[in-house]
């Protein structure tokens, strides 16, 4: 039976991946879930002993030092460095390993902002991830995964490594990470919300409400990472989102959360809050020619499944 190490594995992705295939096992495969306290993956010794230790057959890298909005606007040399290190290292043990493949994960924070390159159309497609600069309030972070899909294609060629990349959208989901500094939209609304709830204040939102977003489900892109590993062998990344026409903006998913809840009260917008890029729409056409029967979670039923874990969780989340 072949070994698939999915690093990150503790996180929002691979806790799903963990949830899936505790339920559909996938045959032929065993799938070890690592994560920070198994080895950090800044460090190369780290990450050499735990390839030792583990001796995978293939490589499901989630691992990330990730955040929201404000965390990539103020420590963007943390979130530059750590993430190329984490990168670097992984690609360096999965070819001293003879690793059979590696699926890494990319964000669509990396796509170019629209107000900053004249090569750039809505809605984005993996074509376009190197037309232009990112939005200036993640560049460190987006910079870092963009070379992660640069060095990919360099050792598919240099090395004729089966190195694949996915870009998927704002993901969110149970296990997620709801803290106060580092969490992203979802998870930072129902986390207000809850808060709302349980002291009789307001529900608010940081910005505007207006700004446009994607998201998918983790349970989703869980589906979506196995298949890959399985189906996908294509040097171009492929971007994992629901189709442009389920763009809702930020103020919707709020209300979506607020329903989640039960909350009946107006939501409320801080707008001293920075609402970051508008928009960033990007195309599913390929994911759906090469995988045209996934259905995607709707996003209410989905909201509704995180705010449900969140709830029953809430002693254990990370908060």
């Amino acid at each position: 039976m072949k070994k698939i190490m999915v690093t990150g594995g503790h996180g929002t992705v691979g806790y799903a991946i963990q949830q899936i295939v505790s339920r559909e096992p996938v045959e032929g495969y065993r799938f070890i879930f690592v994560d920070i306290g198994d080895a950090n993956l800044c460090s190369k010794t780290a990450t050499l002993s735990l390839f030792e230790k583990v001796r995978p057959d293939g490589v499901i890298h989630l691992a990330a030092d990730v955040g929201g909005l404000y965390k990539n606007m103020d420590h963007g040399v943390e979130m530059l460095e750590k993430n190329l290190l984490m990168n670097m290292h992984i690609m360096q043990c999965c070819k001293e390993f003879n690793v059979e493949k590696l699926v890494s994960c990319l964000s669509t924070c990396i796509f170019p902002e629209l107000s900053l390159s004249d090569h750039i159309r809505l809605p984005i497609d993996e074509t376009m991830i190197h037309m232009g600069p990112p939005h200036p309030s993640n560049e460190g972070y987006a910079y870092a995964k963009r070379m992660l899909d640069v060095q990919s294609r360099y050792y598919r060629k240099q090395y004729k490594q089966n190195y694949i990349t996915l870009a998927p959208t704002n993901i969110f989901g149970p296990n997620d990470n709801f803290s106060t500094e580092n969490s992203h939209v979802i998870p930072a609304l129902i986390r207000k919300c809850h808060a709302a709830m349980n002291n009789g204040g307001d529900f608010v939102v940081w910005g505007s409400g207006r700004p446009l977003r994607q998201f998918i489900f983790s349970l989703d892109v869980a589906r979506l990472f196995i298949w890959a590993y399985l189906h996908y062998d294509e040097a171009e990344p492929l971007i994992l989102s629901p189709d442009e026409s389920q763009e809702v903006s930020i103020a919707t998913i709020g209300q979506y959360v607020a329903d989640a809840f039960g909350y009946f009260k107006p939501l409320m917008f801080d707008t001293k809050y920075s609402d970051g890029q508008f928009q960033r729409t990007v195309s599913n056409r390929k994911l759906m020619e090469r995988y045209p029967d996934f259905k995607f979670t709707p996003l209410p039923a989905a909201v509704k499944k995180a705010v449900d874990w969140y709830r029953g969780n809430f002693a254990k989340a990370r908060l």
